[in-house]
């Protein structure tokens, strides 16, 4: 299911149609209808398909595990299905007892009327509804009309102009593939009536299992798909051009079509008894055809024996683009040849070869086909070579778990069919970029791999004893894993399989499965580099090294002692904010506060820094040492997927709030989609009070939002976090301590006179914590004004944060 905050097209219209059953039951009954009446699961009935499913068609039901949706679901009372055929005796019932019926009411069977007979005269109009079948719809939409006539007179007087409801009836009107209207999608806190007070019951509309409300809802779901396709075809021209980072860009991808997965459960029910997926896909492709202007007899042809039974014509594929059947199609092909527990080996040019820098809006349909299957078939190759004979494999994509899913029950769903989509999309979107990704994943992962390799070198013969061996065993797992993708696992396996069968592999371009797919190289860098974001954060909290320079370079300025700006200092400083090193949030300014806050923030207890302290006040903080703070709360969101793989994300209503606020981020003026974050305090604190006491109605409170709304915003919080998980905590930590040496170097002599040679225990630090990532580290060269130099000890020129350390590849 959709997490509760999200809300999709279909899944609004079933809420409308239990909203409007839900108030006529519910007010007969507090107006002393029988409840005994309410009852009844029959399957006979004029709706035409209503009632229970049966045979077949119920076991494929079973198996979607699809709970029914109501606008009740927290009720613990009796649970009523109400037949449409007792819509008009309920609210004659009503009608008799002369109720006030809401606004909502008649709004809300406005728009179920409205869906209803436009998208019933869109089938008839093609022939796409027997006689039968169209008296079952003519049916339902005249009961719905007639329990609207008979309920008019009691509307409340403020809905009396028509031309306020007609407006409303337009939310469904048109439902066509690609024309939602803006109003509905807009606007899904909708107002829907509800039933009487202390009423403990839930009421649903019968199941209907017609083909018209099959084929109604998969309109409904492929528009919603392709809104969302829309969406992320956005993110990668953006990524393209450099705005979007690739793990934010991934991220968000695979959030996509993970919510597009779950958007499928109302409807997989409805789609079994008319054949499933695949021929409700091809009957779905025949009415757009028709919509367009096409002859039935010209859309399909004759399968070839040696075509994977493809019986397209190709001269419909602009049409069949929008459908999902390409993509079906394609899976359903590599279905019938991959053999039990075998990796396929694919032969190269089998299905010819995919050319990014032709011009694919000058190719007929039959050769955008054919790029689509040059693109597919290898990938599926690579998809189960990493399914079966790569162990460890760090992440698991949205497609490579619908094919283990496909391979494993025989089953294709629409889950799987929208990521081989969504892979298509991205290849065509990025054109001869495509390699892109591959490259930033390459670029930043030997960065990562160097840096843990630097900081062993360095910390050789620095130690200190609170630095437990497995954290060191961390950083080497870490830098292990790097390392053995990079070479390329799957290769090696299919070496072995060629090499089984006396075979030569194929000179082929390694890495096969990052370079073909832009998601799993993201996903892939943000695994590795949310592990390596912790671990700088755990050294330097472990050894102090950022906050004592930050303190000390605080001190320096405010003195005026240093006439030049530590930019790395000053970048990592404004990502985290005051509250990481100074305690209280605010930079001490004078020389009682250096020393005081210094010491608060290494640990020492608040009551022993006062004047009036006890004797046996203890020196330390029960609370020890303080931290720096990471700032990335949307992309931590993120972990538990994609490094400790615990599966899908379910996204909270917090979590979806958290989305939408995007920290304290704002939009760059002039520069629509892209984010900056806030400098000025006074408008930050005016961002935090607007979190507390929004306008909006927020997702804890029941705001609701469709999942294409929720992808821009989420793109844009991952990036703006971006910086801060890419800072290179592990290489700054290094830099750091350099200074700290460059200082006691500075200073020694001075401090040897002023407290002798044992001022100093030892030249490590004293504390031990958890706790980093990549940015382009800018050096400075400044002069160190210390208090050593200025009592004639002399001056320091130093050098700090000079590197090649790249974010966005």
């Amino acid at each position: 299911m959709l997490p509760s905050t999200l809300i999709n097209t279909y899944s609004q219209y079933k809420q409308d149609t239990n909203s409007v059953a839900t108030w006529l039951a519910s007010t007969a009954k507090a107006n002393g209808y029988p409840s005994d009446l309410l009852s009844g699961t029959s399957s006979g009935n004029k709706a035409g398909g209503g009632g229970r499913l049966k045979g077949k068609a119920r076991a494929n039901a079973k198996k979607s595990k699809a709970p029914p949706k109501t606008n009740n679901t927290s009720s613990s009372g009796p649970n009523y299905i109400i037949k449409i055929a007792d819509f008009i005796t309920l609210a004659e019932y009503v009608a008799g007892k002369s109720p006030e019926v809401p606004v909502s009411f008649r709004s809300t069977i406005d728009r179920v009327i409205a869906a209803r007979t436009a998208f019933g005269a869109q089938l008839s109009r093609h022939g796409q509804v027997d006689d039968e079948k169209d008296s079952n719809h003519q049916y339902f939409v005249g009961v719905l009309e007639k329990v609207r006539d008979v309920l008019r007179p009691f509307v409340r007087s403020r809905y009396a102009d028509d031309a306020a409801a007609d407006e409303i009836t337009n939310r469904f009107t048109g439902l066509a593939v690609y024309e939602p209207s803006e109003e509905f999608l807009n606007a899904p806190d909708v107002e829907r009536p509800v039933k009487a007070e202390k009423d403990n019951a839930t009421y649903e509309t019968e199941t209907d299992s017609s083909f018209e409300e099959a084929i109604f809802a998969l309109t409904a779901l492929i528009n919603d798909m392709n809104r969302v396709r829309a969406h992320v075809r956005w993110i990668w021209s953006n990524f393209r051009d450099g705005h979007f980072d690739l793990a934010a860009a991934a991220i968000t991808t695979n959030t996509a079509i993970d919510l597009v997965r779950n958007m499928v459960v109302d409807v997989m029910p409805l789609l079994a008894p008319h054949g499933g997926i695949g021929k409700m896909l091809q009957k779905f492709h025949l009415l757009q055809c028709l919509i367009q202007g096409w002859k039935e007899k010209d859309i399909f042809k004759e399968a070839s024996p040696d075509s994977f039974n493809d019986n397209i014509n190709y001269k419909t594929y602009d049409i069949m683009q929008g459908t999902f059947l390409v993509p079906y199609r394609m899976v359903e092909a590599f279905l019938a040849v991959v053999q039990p527990n075998q990796i396929p080996l694919y032969k190269e040019g089998m299905f010819g070869h995919y050319d990014p820098k032709v011009n694919r809006s000058k190719l007929t349909g039959q050769q955008k086909f054919e790029q689509d299957r040059a693109l597919l078939m290898p990938y599926f190759a690579e998809l189960v070579t990493v399914i079966r004979g790569v162990d460890g494999w760090p992440v698991k994509d949205e497609f490579l778990r619908g094919i283990e899913d496909v391979i494993k029950t025989k089953e294709i769903t629409f889950g799987v069919v929208f990521a081989a989509q969504t892979f298509l999309d991205i290849t065509y979107e990025l054109g001869e970029g495509i390699d892109q990704p591959f490259h930033t994943l390459v670029k930043q992962t030997t960065v990562i791999s160097n840096d843990i390799k630097a900081h062993f070198e360095f910390h050789a013969s620095l130690k200190i004893s609170n630095w437990p061996a497995q954290n060191d065993q961390w950083l080497k797992q870490l830098q292990n894993q790097v390392d053995w993708i990079g070479k390329d696992p799957p290769r090696q396996v299919q070496a072995r399989m060629y090499k089984k069968f006396g075979m030569s592999p194929p000179d082929t371009e390694s890495h096969r499965v990052f370079r073909m797919s832009p998601v799993m190289s993201g996903l892939v860098l943000y695994n590795f580099r949310q592990r390596y974001h912790e671990v700088g954060l755990t050294v330097a909290d472990a050894w102090g090294s950022i906050q004592y320079c930050q303190h000390l370079y605080n001190a320096l300025r405010k003195e005026k002692l240093v006439n030049s700006d530590w930019v790395d200092m000053d970048v990592l400083y404004a990502i985290l904010g005051e509250e990481s090193f100074f305690i209280g949030g605010e930079a001490p300014a004078t020389f009682a506060d250096y020393f005081k806050k210094f010491c608060l923030q290494m640990g020492t207890s608040a009551a022993a820094m006062t004047g009036k302290r006890r004797k046996n006040t203890p020196l330390a903080s029960n609370a020890g040492p303080r931290g720096l703070k990471s700032v990335g709360p949307v992309l931590s969101m993120f972990k538990d997927r994609y490094v400790e793989n615990t599966g899908q994300v379910d996204l909270t209503p917090e979590h979806v709030d958290q989305i939408i606020d995007m920290s304290l981020f704002e939009e760059e003026p002039g520069q629509e989609g892209l984010l900056a974050q806030i400098e000025d305090p006074a408008k930050g604190q005016e961002k935090k009070k607007q979190r507390q006491s929004p306008c909006r109605k927020k997702a804890v409170e029941g705001g609701m939002m469709t999942p294409e709304q929720l992808i821009k915003p989420l793109i844009m919080s991952l990036h703006a976090e971006t910086l801060e998980f890419a800072f290179p905590y592990l290489h700054f930590h290094r830099w750091c301590w350099r200074v700290l040496r460059a200082v006691k170097e500075s200073a020694d002599g001075l401090l040897r006179q002023l407290y002798t040679p044992a001022y100093l225990e030892r030249g490590t630090s004293c504390r031990g914590w958890w706790g980093g990532s990549s940015w382009p580290l800018v050096g400075w060269r400044g002069r160190l004004g210390s208090a050593a130099a200025a009592k004639g000890g002399g001056g320091a020129e130093w050098h700090v944060g000079a590197g090649d350390w790249e974010v966005f590849g």
